[in-house]
């Protein structure tokens, strides 16, 4: 659950412990000051340790001050100072603020809570912690607004704006409890979404995205890279994505495949995060993965920039020519071996390549680069081609 460090600023806070443990109960740490001196400097010397200010109506200006010396006029110099940097409110029990206006309550335009008011009370809880979320929101909308710019019609959509802030927000609360839920599943989901934007503009072909208009990320990654596929008969012809892209979604890919429902096998053998997260008991690896996406997004809205024109685009997508059935050894090479498992074999006399399941690349002991040959079969809707035998060079 959030939780709030509020300064409070009140003569008699040491005393007001109903005060305090109601705010408690609602998730809000008081932290309490008697005069506007020392409140001030706290504030000065840790500038982001507290998201929200309440203060009273009178309490003394500086250290030392007591009986009469209490007065507004501190009300006015904490006042000047917050409006600069917290949200703040005024919580009083005195008449002159609660049922009177005050010159400097009024000139701040703050509205006055009342103390001895269970209402009031929970409305400035309630009011004090939506404050508190909406600045932390805009300092991290400040803070990364070049990832925030692809939060648009023109790119993944502005839906996305809200999931990609509570990833940031998370990041910036380490101490809070951990969303396990925002860095293995909304990552891959603001990844399929970019990858949308993709076909959008003719990037990614059609095939990477079935008909149920679910994103096959795995595949569009390849295909961006200009890698072959496993399961396309289509290639690109350059790599719009760079190398450090490319190596920036495969590592997101691998580390949140770790916890999806459509594991892969390999996946799962060497990153076991349950086991992980509980010899660490840390999430920055998690937290790297949301850097890494924030690259890739910001480069993304660079090149979708720079290569709009979405019939040009296509004009990079290949049709490769289909290896048809054969009893005849092919010669060709391993050219890949994924993570899942699979393997790609690549055929020497040109066409497409093909899939080597992953009890065969075991049974083999393939190597990526390996020279093999295959004879082939088609799969029973006749629409591929199907390795059926291999036998090692």
């Amino acid at each position: 659950m959030n939780s709030y460090k509020v300064i409070w600023f009140d003569d008699e806070h040491l005393a007001l412990n109903i005060i305090r443990e109601k705010a408690f109960l609602n998730n809000i740490e008081l932290i309490g000051f008697g005069n506007a001196y020392d409140g001030i400097e706290e504030l000065k010397n840790n500038p982001k340790k507290y998201r929200a200010a309440i203060v009273d109506g009178k309490f003394y200006q500086k250290p030392g001050q007591t009986g009469d010396a209490l007065n507004d006029k501190a009300l006015f110099e904490v006042g000047k100072f917050l409006t600069k940097n917290l949200p703040w409110f005024i919580l009083s029990g005195q008449i002159c603020f609660t049922k009177e206006i005050n010159r400097f309550a009024d000139g701040f335009d703050k509205k006055v809570y009342d103390k001895l008011n269970d209402d009031d009370l929970i409305n400035l809880w309630q009011n004090l912690k939506e404050a508190a979320d909406h600045e932390d929101d805009t300092i991290i909308l400040n803070r990364f607004y070049k990832a925030f710019e692809v939060c648009n019609e023109n790119y993944i959509g502005a839906e996305y704006q809200k999931t990609l802030l509570q990833i940031l927000s998370s990041i910036n609360k380490p101490n809070e409890q951990f969303d396990d839920d925002l860095y293995f599943t909304q990552i891959r989901i603001i990844l399929e979404a970019m990858f949308r934007c993709a076909h959008k503009i003719g990037l990614l072909h059609d095939k990477c995205i079935d008909g149920k208009g679910k994103v096959n990320l795995t595949e569009s990654s390849l295909f961006l890279a200009g890698e072959p596929t496993k399961f396309l008969e289509v290639k690109c012809s350059i790599a719009h994505f760079n190398k450090i892209i490319i190596d920036a979604v495969k590592s997101i890919l691998f580390i949140t495949g770790a916890a999806s429902h459509t594991i892969d096998p390999e996946i799962k053998n060497n990153i076991n995060l349950v086991e992980y997260r509980k010899t660490v008991n840390s999430p920055f690896l998690l937290y790297s993965i949301a850097f890494q996406l924030m690259d890739i997004l910001i480069w993304f809205k660079k090149y979708a920039d720079e290569n709009p024109n979405k019939e040009k685009n296509k004009l990079h997508w290949i049709q490769i020519v289909s290896v048809v059935a054969s009893s005849e050894w092919i010669p060709g090479e391993v050219s890949r071996i994924a993570s899942n498992g699979f393997g790609t074999f690549q055929p020497s006399v040109g066409g497409s390549s093909l899939s080597i399941i992953p009890s065969k690349v075991v049974e083999f002991n393939l190597k990526e680069k390996q020279l093999i040959e295959v004879n082939t079969k088609p799969d029973k809707d006749g629409t591929k081609m199907l390795i059926q035998e291999i036998r090692l060079k």
